[in-house]
């Protein structure tokens, strides 16, 4: 439906008014959806009246939880529309980036729409730690992906709490890294974004640490889970690893290493170890 507003024949002002009838036949005849799921589409991208003024009660920063032009790009006017190729185009762009995330941006999507953009976020988190397996594989370094806490309590591991993504075994430095792997959902709105690196700090990281101090705790085990030699003196290093760089990294005092899976291989083989923040592909933080 965008990429049928956003080539629609302009006047001089570049704006195009047409109906909503018109502009779904035109999708329709070039797609091949079903016309009832194109009008849909529709509904959902025009901004009226209706859904400018908003419902709930919210700060105006709150930029997820409100409707706007960016997520609405189709203005109703008198039963019309106003097409801006322009508007158009960056709400391509918008909603490109968010389905890239596994999300999309409205806060009111029906359940069947939440429940397969939740399968989806679940297959790209997956793809996230194969993709980090792969790394440690292709650098031929010792390691044990998805090691569970039960796995690792009969691995002469106990005490773990949650899942350790990824442990690698590192002989040639003496050191075991220990994973978290992170595909967090981005965030706009200060808010938001507040509560997004609360999460980090208060969840994400304060497991990793506590994963990491059962390692240390355990590092002649833990070498051996991943098939390296024991008999070393193990350094362990936790390590956050997500797909874009997070905002947590960046905190006064972060704690642990973050990354991203791009840059995983160039921090494994640094002469030196991470540093707690963001660490840029040399191993030194930024």
């Amino acid at each position: 439906m965008l990429a049928t507003a956003a080539d629609w024949p302009t006047g001089p002002e570049g704006i195009a008014v047409i109906t909503p009838e018109d502009l779904v036949r035109e999708a329709t005849a070039w797609s091949g959806l079903p016309e009832a799921d194109l009008t849909a589409a529709v509904d959902r991208l025009s901004l009226h009246p209706g859904n400018a003024a908003g419902t709930g009660s919210h700060a105006y920063t709150e930029v997820e939880r409100r409707t706007r032009p960016a997520t609405h790009p189709l203005i109703n006017h008198d039963g019309r529309l106003l097409v801006l190729p322009w508007l158009v185009h960056t709400a391509q762009e918008l909603y490109a980036a968010y389905l890239d995330e596994g999300r999309l941006p409205h806060p009111d999507l029906p359940k069947p729409v939440r429940d397969a953009l939740h399968r989806h976020r679940q297959q790209l988190d997956k793809r996230l730690e194969a993709d980090l397996k792969t790394i440690a594989r292709d650098a031929g370094l010792p390691h044990r992906y998805r090691l569970l806490e039960r796995t690792a309590a009969q691995l002469g591991i106990p005490g773990l709490i949650g899942e350790i993504d990824l442990l690698i075994a590192d002989p040639a430095t003496r050191r075991l890294w220990v994973i978290e792997a992170k595909n967090p959902e981005g965030a706009v709105a200060p808010n938001a974004v507040l509560q997004h690196v609360e999460r980090f700090t208060k969840e994400y990281r304060d497991k990793l640490l506590a994963k990491t101090a059962t390692i240390t705790a355990h590092a002649t085990a833990a070498a051996r889970a991943c098939q390296a030699p024991e008999d070393l003196d193990w350094e362990v290093i936790p390590l956050m690893v997500t797909r874009s760089i997070e905002p947590a990294a960046f905190l006064t005092d972060p704690k642990v290493p973050f990354t991203i899976a791009d840059h995983l291989a160039q921090i494994l083989t640094a002469p030196t170890a991470p540093r707690p923040g963001w660490n840029t592909p040399d191993g030194a933080p930024s």
